[in-house]
């Protein structure tokens, strides 16, 4: 109307008068929605769980054949200098874990060192002070966790794949070029994979047939492969003692 007082709008994000929030609006979450809310977060992360893990464990894989093919790269620089042969440091040593004092020049290192990270598969965690895990080296006084952590291993997670210089199988001081078969004939490989065990793949934490381990090779080539296993357990069964059977992708010394 002209000349009446016009009373002023309220914006329209004001309630009107007398609106009650506290019947009109809903509580956020009830104590039960909250709990359905925590029943599915938890039913997810133990679902994503496995997969966390499976990539954690491909990495440290991936990082242990690098280690190999590292190492199995000074091997040949080395026997490429040295009349094609890795000798041990006397005729009688056996050089399946000294052969790391011969490696340092082609690793650009000198000296000993015992906490080298090249030598340590990052799976190597096996508990050295299990009874069953020291039967496996009854000669050799082990403790405390992984095989790179141990004196009697040099403090390496690997191996090389030869006795003594002089012996019954002298495989040490004998030329690379005599191999007949290089791409079969494992030249520096993962402990476990030598004692039965796998360091990646833990059916059970003591020996199985079929291990997987990271083995490298004379050509040169590095594979994740089966290891066999003939079922005696203890050192009397290492299956670094025999040659698998066929179909397996590897051999320790020529038939």
């Amino acid at each position: 109307m002209i000349g009446a007082k016009e009373k002023p709008l309220l914006p329209c994000f004001f309630p009107p008068i007398g609106f009650n929030f506290g019947k009109t609006l809903k509580a956020a979450f009830t104590l039960i929605e909250l709990l359905v809310v925590i029943a599915i977060i938890a039913i997810l992360a133990a679902l994503l769980m496995p997969v966390f893990d499976k990539a954690k464990e491909a990495a440290r894989k991936a990082d242990c054949i690098n280690n190999l093919q590292q190492i199995n790269r000074a091997l040949l620089m080395y026997a490429d200098d040295h009349a094609g042969v890795l000798s041990g440091l006397t005729n009688n040593d056996p050089i399946y874990f000294t052969y790391k004092n011969s490696m340092g020049p082609y690793l650009s290192r000198t000296g000993a060192d015992t906490n080298d990270a090249l030598f340590d598969c990052p799976s190597d965690n096996f508990n050295c002070d299990d009874p069953l895990i020291k039967n496996l080296m009854p000669f050799s006084q082990i403790n405390g966790t992984g095989f790179y952590r141990q004196a009697a291993t040099d403090y390496s997670s690997y191996f090389f794949n030869g006795s003594a210089d002089v012996g019954d199988d002298p495989r040490a001081a004998k030329p690379f070029s005599s191999v007949r078969r290089p791409s079969e004939m494992v030249l520096a490989g993962e402990l476990s994979g030598a004692l039965g065990l796998s360091a990646h793949a833990r059916k059970q934490p003591y020996q199985f047939n079929n291990a997987m381990s990271v083995m490298s090779f004379v050509d040169g080539h590095v594979s994740y492969i089966r290891m066999y296993w003939n079922g005696t357990n203890g050192f009397a069964g290492l299956p670094g003692f025999y040659n698998p059977p066929p179909g397996y992708e590897y051999e320790w010394f020529a038939n």
